[in-house]
């Protein structure tokens, strides 16, 4: 019933003149202000019973970041449910992500989120470090202490498990961190504090540094071959490239990762003392702290999404009283965040693949 015919009807009670005494005019005024603030409370009422069985039927969770993006400022978290998002034509998680694998704790268990059904698999089973997969979702390379050593993998992606999987490195030395080149030809992983290129067969191709005294980790190809790895520990860390001739030192900081236009991603600590995504453009030095990030948590993990041009994933401590690591993805043309992977364990290195 609409708004004005009730109150019509109310004024037009039998009894009740429509220009009647002052006593009457004023108990009709009274039931008049009576009825419309019962039905705006119903009104109100009706919207959150509508929005919440929304809500419950979608069970979708997605955490979006938007406030003032001015340069070197972090954004409060502002989490939104997928009602919101999908009314303003964001919800491209579900449209547009194939699978999502991560790390489940560490050592942990690697695992793949199939966003069609919403099923997870257990890949790999304890004792696993961190990976990498290619850009069509079909080949990983995986650290793993299976052995009671740290050694490098490889591996083909089925839906479920994996196979054909056989040891690329020497089954002697601590080998940790691979990463697959943009190709897919080559792999570069951290030996024995070193950093090393090698074929998919395990041969070596290129010994990038030899630091006895000096640890190098966390390498990173870009697209254009150069290779991106993280010197030293804790606050003085620096992210170091090799073009194949000689070292550059980029920044402070650790996890490079490089994006499809070349532009340089890593984790640094800022003046608040929590680990944050930095971004240097390509042929740049200037170190842009990234609005993406959120304020009092700390960020890891940053890994460009091949194929999209705009979308970074990284796993993020928001979200959660227990400041528990959880996977997220960033358009990093709009600076909307989106949570796209939780788990009972921290979750680390979370790698997306998006359909054809």
């Amino acid at each position: 019933m609409g708004l004005r015919r009730l109150i019509a009807m109310v004024a037009k009670l039998p009894g009740t003149p429509i220009w009647g005494s002052y006593e009457t005019s004023y108990r009709r005024d009274n039931m008049i202000k009576r009825v419309v603030v019962m039905v705006l409370i119903l009104t109100f009422i009706s919207s959150i019973i509508g929005f919440r069985s929304y809500e419950a039927k979608s069970n979708i969770n997605i955490q979006n970041v938007k406030v003032n993006f001015a340069n070197n400022t972090k954004i409060t978290n502002l989490a939104l449910d997928s009602f919101r998002n999908s009314r303003n034509n964001d919800n491209f998680v579900y449209k547009n992500i194939s699978k999502v694998f991560y790390l489940s704790g560490f050592p942990g268990d690697i695992k793949s989120k199939d966003f069609n059904t919403g099923e997870v698999v257990t890949l790999v089973s304890g004792n696993a470090g961190n990976f990498d997969i290619s850009k069509d979702g079909q080949k990983m390379v995986y650290a793993s202490n299976k052995t009671g050593a740290w050694q490098i993998y490889i591996a083909d992606v089925n839906k479920d498990k994996l196979s054909n999987i056989r040891m690329l490195s020497d089954g002697i030395s601590r080998s940790e961190d691979p990463r697959l080149s943009w190709d897919n030809s080559k792999v570069v992983y951290k030996r024995n504090g070193d950093i090393v290129v090698c074929a998919l067969d395990g041969s070596i191709i290129q010994e990038i540094t030899n630091t006895p005294d000096t640890e190098e980790w966390a390498p990173n190809f870009a697209p254009d071959g150069r290779i991106a790895y993280t010197r030293g520990i804790g606050d003085k860390s620096q992210i170091v490239v090799w073009d194949n001739s000689r070292e550059q030192i980029e920044a402070t900081g650790w996890y490079p990762a490089f994006g499809d236009d070349g532009s340089l991603y890593f984790i640094g600590r800022s003046n608040d003392d929590e680990d944050d995504i930095y971004r240097i453009p390509p042929g740049s030095t200037y170190k842009e702290l990234l609005p993406i990030n959120a304020s009092g948590v700390s960020e890891a993990d940053p890994h460009w999404v091949l194929g999209t041009n705009k979308w970074l994933v990284f796993n993020s401590e928001r979200g959660n009283d227990e400041h528990r690591y959880e996977g997220y993805i960033a358009d990093i043309t709009t600076n909307k965040v989106f949570k796209i992977i939780s788990d009972t364990k921290p979750v680390f290195n979370p790698i997306v693949i998006i359909k054809n």
